[in-house]
């Protein structure tokens, strides 16, 4: 399921929340972790594409970074 993926990526990519992506669960939050997993998926296929999409790339890993900061401050807010 695309939710798991995404909170086990998030889990891998902010460790310093691992515990609080482990045990929370919410349709936001939820909606936050497939956000993600299709988000990483569209970065790397644009990352192994050739020629490189580099505009893509850009606009994704900004898209990605963006879902990171909303799931701490989620996070850290509950």
């Amino acid at each position: 399921m695309s939710q798991e993926r995404g909170r086990r990526k998030l889990m891998l990519r902010l460790p310093d929340i691992r515990h609080l992506l482990a045990s929370m669960t919410s349709e936001a939050l939820a909606e936050m972790f497939e956000s993600y997993d299709l988000a990483v998926d569209a970065l790397e296929r644009f990352r192994n594409k050739s020629p490189s999409e580099e505009r893509l790339i850009s606009e994704y890993e900004q898209l990605c970074r963006e879902i990171e900061q909303e799931v701490v401050v989620y996070c850290k807010n509950r």
